[in-house]
C-alpha cells in the first residue's frame, strides 16, 4: 500500500496527539484547516473540513428543499439545475443562488 502524501499547508499531528486532543483538532477543522495524521513518521490519513457546497446540499435535502431521489438521478449540471426546489420566502436568498455563490468561491481557490 502506498504512503499517503501530506500537503505542504497541512498541520501534521501524530495518531497519539489526535487521540489526546480530538476536541482541539475538531476546532481547527471548523476553522478550515486540513490536518495530516502521522504514525511512525508516515502520513496515514488526512482530515479535511467539510465542503461548504456539499453541506449546503445536505441541508437543503434535510429541509426538504431538494428531492434526494431527483438529485441522485442527475448526471450533469444541466440536469441538476432542473431539479425542482421549494420557493424561497420573501427576503431569503434562493438556494440556487447560494449554491452558485459557493461554487464560484470554490472555483476561485
Amino acid at each position: 500500500m502506498c504512503d499517503m502524501e501530506a500537503h505542504e499547508d497541512d498541520i501534521k499531528i501524530t495518531v497519539r496527539d489526535l487521540q489526546r486532543n480530538a476536541a482541539a483538532v475538531l476546532k481547527r477543522l471548523e476553522h478550515g484547516e486540513t490536518i495530516s495524521v502521522t504514525r511512525h513518521g508516515r502520513t496515514v490519513a488526512r482530515i479535511v473540513p467539510p465542503d461548504p457546497a456539499e453541506e449546503a446540499i445536505n441541508q437543503a435535502v434535510a429541509d426538504g428543499l431538494i428531492d434526494l431521489t431527483e438529485l441522485s438521478r442527475a448526471r450533469s449540471a444541466a440536469q441538476t439545475a432542473r431539479i425542482r426546489t421549494a420557493p424561497s420566502s420573501p427576503g431569503e436568498t434562493p438556494l440556487s443562488q447560494t449554491l452558485a455563490e459557493l461554487r464560484d468561491e470554490d472555483s476561485d481557490r
